[in-house]
């Protein structure tokens, strides 16, 4: 009998020898000595929170997080000493950022994320583009079955077809800066248009809900609401806003990108079909409205000596008189002719 119990210890003995000599040997964990970057909708300002979680291959959290804020109102964070194990990690960002188009801080938060492959780098940008695409990328990986790096670049290119846009070389989402990036301020704005901060998080997140099972923006009407945006906004005025802010001291010596382009490039390639339009009186305050429908060409000896309206750079009337007076076969930046 104890022979029996003898024998028996030995082979559990040896069963769990086998099972811990077969296991697969823990991973070393690695440390970022500094961690860093930017948050920008607009730039976030300072105080925001930015959460650093790592997650596995399966892009599930796996419980290690780290947390910092911003610093500045250029919307930089740092963390030092990042301890991981894996190479994947989700950045959360929330609080209120420099709106670009208005010119003001946002009235409300905004919470934006990114994802991100660390194992090479130390910094990680946190954008509307990195938000837009995180959903996708998840499904990819979690249901497709890609890999990480697979999934990110198909992830971004889809986001960036929905503005008609693409990135050169082997940028990523990530590693975008507003300062040094048109498309990624381009983008930016056209999610921004003149909604509230709560109508463009809505608009987002309609955005990533859409595209997350096939990549493509299906329904029409949030494909309108981008054109109307990006029809209704001066491109102008986002440059003005953006040099005034970048001018504060502690922001940087920074030159606003070209961004125009990109934005002109949608609006002139989009399928998308516009719902807003904008229709103006025949006459006004300062006398004939050279923007209404129904008017369509100028007599001399009416207008002579009365402010007119001239056609602005994004084709929408901002209320701007002209001090340029009508005269017999002036031609108008609007396209009419005094006659």
């Amino acid at each position: 009998m104890k022979t029996k119990i003898f024998i028996s210890l030995v082979f559990f003995i040896f069963l769990a020898f086998a099972s811990c000599i077969t296991d697969d040997p823990v991973e070393a964990p690695f440390t970022k000595e500094t961690f860093s970057g930017y948050v920008q909708k607009g730039p976030f300002i300072s105080g925001s929170s930015v959460a650093i979680s790592e997650l596995d291959e399966s892009l599930n959290q796996t419980g290690r997080s780290y947390f910092t804020t911003v610093t500045g109102n250029s919307g930089s964070f740092e963390q030092k000493q990042v301890e991981l194990i894996s190479n994947y990690v989700q950045l959360k960002a929330d609080g209120y950022y420099f709106n670009e188009v208005s010119g003001k801080s946002s009235p409300g938060q905004l919470t934006l994320y990114a994802l991100a492959d660390i194992s090479e780098v130390s910094s990680a940008n946190v954008n509307v583009l990195t938000h837009i695409e995180r959903s996708r990328v998840e499904y990819l990986v979690q249901q497709q079955g890609l890999s990480f790096a697979a999934a990110k670049t198909q992830a971004q290119q889809e986001v960036l077809a929905l503005f008609d846009l693409e990135l050169p070389g082997d940028a990523t989402s990530e590693s975008l800066n507003l300062t040094s990036n048109g498309i990624l301020l381009a983008v930016s704005c056209i999610l921004q248009g003149h909604l509230s901060t709560g109508d463009m998080s809505e608009l987002m997140a309609n955005i990533i809900s859409d595209i997350r099972p096939d990549g493509t923006l299906d329904n029409p009407a949030l494909g309108s609401q981008l054109i109307d945006n990006a029809r209704l906004v001066s491109t102008a005025a986002i440059r003005q806003n953006l040099e005034k802010k970048y001018a504060e001291p502690g922001m940087g010596n920074v030159s606003i990108p070209d961004f125009e382009t990109y934005v002109k490039q949608f609006m002139d390639e989009t399928a998308y079909e516009p719902k807003t339009f904008i229709t103006y009186p025949e006459t006004g305050k300062y006398g004939l409205n050279i923007l209404a429908e129904e008017v369509t060409s100028v007599k001399a000896n009416d207008s002579i000596g009365h402010p007119v309206f001239l056609f602005h750079e994004s084709g929408i009337a901002r209320g701007d008189k002209s001090e340029n007076y009508a005269k017999r076969g002036h031609v108008g930046l609007c396209g009419f002719t005094c006659t």
